[in-house]
């Protein structure tokens, strides 16, 4: 599995923002997670119920959900970009998982950069990170990222302040995020009429 992805290397890899059809994929990625990942990224532990539960109430209208995905079209990371309820809210919150297989190539701080382009562009002013105190692999992930880091004994934060748009910013994210829907529904296709192989997109 993900054979492909390990062999690109260094080769850039397809981040695009997912929409409630890809559930499935969603659903299969937090399931290859090692139950300590698990109770890192959400806090508690996570029964294959609770995870069921976290992907179907994915409000992919408000919040934004963005993946890196291998050539078959497999989750190697995902980020999950949360908005407030209150419209008038100017911060987002952002959550990521990478495999264990794929740590080490930079995958977490390039979903990290998708997100607070993405936040931006929302008009959010400040995108936040919490995490439990044992969980070193999101701090030095935030350090690397340049945000702010908030000590705390039982939830650590991390800021990263953010520009107002453009209508450069604006446009280019909208370009890229074309390009990278036409790659993955390609992808997908390739995965779909394999001879032998089932999907869940």
């Amino acid at each position: 599995m993900h054979q492909v992805a390990l062999e690109r290397g260094l080769a850039e890899p397809l981040i695009a923002q997912l929409g409630p059809h890809h559930r499935g994929r969603v659903l299969q990625h937090l399931r290859e997670l090692p139950a300590q990942d698990l109770w890192l990224r959400f806090g508690y532990a996570m029964t294959d119920e609770a995870l069921r539960l976290y992907v179907r109430k994915l409000h992919f209208s408000r919040d934004a959900v963005f993946g890196i995905f291998d050539e078959a079209a497999e989750i190697l990371a995902l980020g999950h970009l949360g908005f407030d309820k209150n419209a008038s809210s100017k911060t987002a919150e952002f959550g990521v998982s990478v495999l264990p297989s794929e740590r080490r190539r930079g995958l977490g701080l390039r979903l990290l950069r998708r997100a607070a382009i993405h936040a931006r562009n929302r008009g959010a002013a400040c995108l936040i990170m919490t995490y439990l105190p044992e969980n070193d692999a999101l701090k030095h992930l935030a350090e690397r990222a340049g945000m702010q880091l908030i000590p705390d004994a039982d939830e650590p934060r991390a800021y990263l302040s953010l520009e107002p748009p453009t209508a450069a910013s604006l446009m280019n994210e909208t370009f890229s995020e074309v390009l990278a829907a036409i790659d993955l529904g390609f992808r997908v296709a390739g995965v779909d009429t394999a001879p032998h192989r089932a999907t869940s997109a």
